[in-house]
């Protein structure tokens, strides 16, 4: 396998371990410049990036690269510049990751970030994947879809600022920088650009050792279009919050378009400045729901087409009952099955049954009652019922519960209410907590998945 390919490998065993904005970050503008023997040079567009990447992600590169080449590797992180012009013509092309033309071959780099106002989509840090055409609504995120769409219609009119909150994996990068491609599709000459809240604060502190904080005020108040990722990362952040403020209040009052995401509402967002509360509850605040049946097995099927992947229909439609999750779990979690069974021309049901540890010939979950559902859950975990809707609080009964609860729930589709009626009175936040607490472990706690999957063969 060539170096283009095996870097190419890398970055996508690198998307499913860290989030949208650091791998942006990172490894946007990284390439795998050269291997000799076990020695492998990866370049980064500066030092600043160089250094922090070796020293945060170094274990996490490593282990990637490694499976990729079957070797015990040692990395070396560098920047452009160290590499001559004779060096680098005699090296195979970089392996860019999102705009072919976005990494020269031979930038000189600086010490820290530099700062330049927006030109063209391709300095707008927007990914070419994150469009609509790849983005799948459901029940889940129609509303938060709809107000995309209606932004793009009157960038800095109808909903401004626009904040898009729910929790990790959920799609808000995705929905909002393919907000942002349609956005410059309408309008070609608009000024936008994304970035991450830990860029933004990266580039403030960066421009105030520089002493550019002029250019740094240029970059971001003379945009048409400001999204900004993961906008909690600056709450705590004094001098942060106090320029985002000002910038805001610039981009707000000559009518620019400003979009915001965050794992949290405004007012749930710890340690930010009440006054940027009440500007980002200015606009309108949309959340994105963990995908419904629906929207997880039309992600699959996207997700297969994409890449290619024979899957018979039955399976797709169990691996939808099981994984339920949120967006980044369920694509991960599909590569690890496709990996597994790569060997086979098609991946059929008994396959998906064997990787989940199913025994079941079907991947349905019959309909019971909430007191057979109450009593199975009892049995399995050897307890008795009287106890399970009790009111202790020791570990192995808190989890019975809390299964219980998300089987209820999953399985009957009962309320909240009336689910905590039959735990012995509980309050519906404390079900709702033990749900998602359960659907999360689902997904990723092999242990949990196992007892809920044989309690379920019991109906």
């Amino acid at each position: 396998m060539d170096k283009n390919n095996i870097w190419k490998n890398t970055l996508e065993e690198l998307k499913l371990s860290v989030s949208p904005s650091v791998f942006q970050t990172f490894f946007s503008q990284s390439i795998l410049e050269k291997t000799e023997g076990e020695v492998i040079t990866i370049a980064f567009p500066n030092p600043y990036l160089a250094d922090l990447a070796e020293k945060r992600y170094y274990s996490l590169i490593k282990s990637a690269l490694d499976r990729q080449t079957k070797k015990n590797n040692s990395l070396l992180f560098i920047t452009y510049k160290k590499f001559s012009q004779k060096e680098s013509q005699r090296s195979s092309e970089p392996v860019p990751l999102f705009d072919p033309g976005s990494i020269p071959k031979n930038t000189s780099p600086v010490s820290t970030p530099t700062f330049s106002p927006p030109k063209s989509p391709s300095t707008t840090n927007l990914h070419p994947r994150y469009v609509f055409d790849t983005y799948i609504v459901g029940n889940s995120n129609n509303f938060a879809y709809a107000a995309s769409k209606a932004v793009i219609k009157n960038p800095g009119l109808t909903y401004n600022p626009l904040f898009i909150w729910g929790g990790v994996g959920v799609g808000k990068t995705h929905l909002m920088q393919a907000t942002g491609h349609a956005i410059l599709k309408a309008n070609p000459e608009l000024k936008l650009i994304y970035v991450s809240a830990e860029t933004f604060t990266n580039d403030l502190v960066a421009a105030l050792q520089q002493k550019t904080v002029s250019k740094f005020k240029n970059k971001y108040r003379k945009l048409d279009v400001l999204l900004i990722d993961d906008i909690q990362f600056i709450a705590g952040k004094e001098y942060s919050q106090e320029e985002f403020f000002h910038t805001f209040n610039a981009l707000y009052m000559t009518g620019k378009q400003i979009i915001l995401t965050s794992d949290k509402k405004p007012e749930e967002i710890m340690k930010l400045e009440d006054r940027l509360v009440s500007r980002f509850l200015g606009g309108l605040a949309v959340d994105i729901q963990h995908p419904d049946y629906e929207t997880r097995l039309a992600i699959l099927k996207q997700y297969a087409g994409e890449k290619n992947i024979d899957i018979d229909p039955d399976a797709l439609n169990l691996f939808a009952t099981t994984v339920e999750s949120n967006i980044r779990e369920i694509e991960g979690k599909f590569r690890e099955l496709t990996l597994q069974f790569q060997s086979l021309d098609r991946i059929d049901l008994n396959s998906v049954q064997q990787f989940f540890g199913l025994k079941s010939k079907t991947g349905q979950v019959r309909k019971i009652n909430h007191r057979r559902a109450v009593s199975l859950v009892s049995k399995y975990y050897k307890i008795k019922t009287s106890d399970l809707t009790g009111k202790s609080r020791k570990k192995h009964l808190v989890t019975a519960r809390h299964v219980a609860a998300y089987i209820l729930k999953t399985d009957l589709d009962l309320p909240l209410q009336e689910i905590g009626r039959i735990l012995g009175g509980r309050d519906h936040t404390s079900i709702m907590h033990a749900v998602e607490k359960i659907t999360r472990l689902f997904s990723t706690n092999q242990q949990i998945r196992h007892e809920i999957v044989t309690i379920r063969q019991k109906y």
